[in-house]
């Protein structure tokens, strides 16, 4: 696990972090908050609060708040869906290049599935939308640039499994003897899916923070 994490923006009440890849943010044992507990003035804060989700496999832009009440005014904005994000991912396959945006639209469950079955059960699904653009390609993959419309469970890993170009080394919706073959060829282990853009009202304007693309997403795209 990483000894420090990146900072993008700090404020008295929230900070903005860019997460690498292995480290959890939501669960009861979050490598996230132990991190930054050490990392943040030891003893400054009793805790801090991680106000929207982003999957251990998944690096990029975090936003986090350092005190309760300002955990819940931020996670409200984005149960509202009053943010933007915005992610980079390197699918499977080669896809044509364009300027146009292009939408997923297939309905998933609102929890995590297998690769068998992304969608989940018929029961259990519901509306989920995204939109893409495939920024470039080679001959093996495609990097898309992609904005959520609707924040379900693992919605651009599962959308991207259904249309039939998975994220290349994601271990859940990809094939695992797949994902060992691109890790044993590049060298890196991780989930090429990036976090590079989140958009939000916080302190009386509309701040945007980013962070560039990887450095292992330029190697597959050579």
């Amino acid at each position: 696990m990483n000894s420090r994490i990146p900072v993008i923006q700090q404020s008295a009440k929230w900070i903005v972090v860019n997460k690498p890849v292995g480290i959890s943010v939501h669960n009861e044992t979050s490598d996230l908050r132990a991190v930054l507990k050490k990392q943040l003035r030891p003893g400054s804060f009793d805790d801090v609060y991680p106000v929207h989700r982003l999957d251990k496999e998944t690096s990029g832009v975090l936003m986090v708040a350092l005190e309760a009440e300002t955990a819940s005014e931020l996670a409200e904005k984005f149960q509202k869906k009053e943010t933007a994000k915005s992610y980079y991912a390197i699918l499977r396959g080669s896809l044509p290049a364009s300027e146009k945006w292009q939408t997923w639209d297939f309905p998933i469950s609102d929890k995590a599935e297998g690769r068998k079955n992304p969608q989940g059960l018929l029961k259990d699904r519901v509306a989920a939308k995204t939109k893409y653009r495939v920024v470039q390609s080679n001959k093996y993959f495609s990097l898309v640039e992609v904005d959520l419309l609707t924040g379900r469970q693992h919605q651009i890993r599962k959308h991207a499994a259904l249309a039939g170009n998975p994220i290349v080394g994601d271990p859940r919706y990809n094939d695992g003897k797949y994902n060992e073959k691109m890790a044993e060829i590049y060298g890196d282990e991780r989930m090429y899916l990036h976090a590079f853009k989140l958009s939000i009202q916080v302190s009386g304007k509309v701040q945007t923070f980013d962070t560039p693309m990887p450095q292992s997403f330029k190697a597959l795209l050579k």
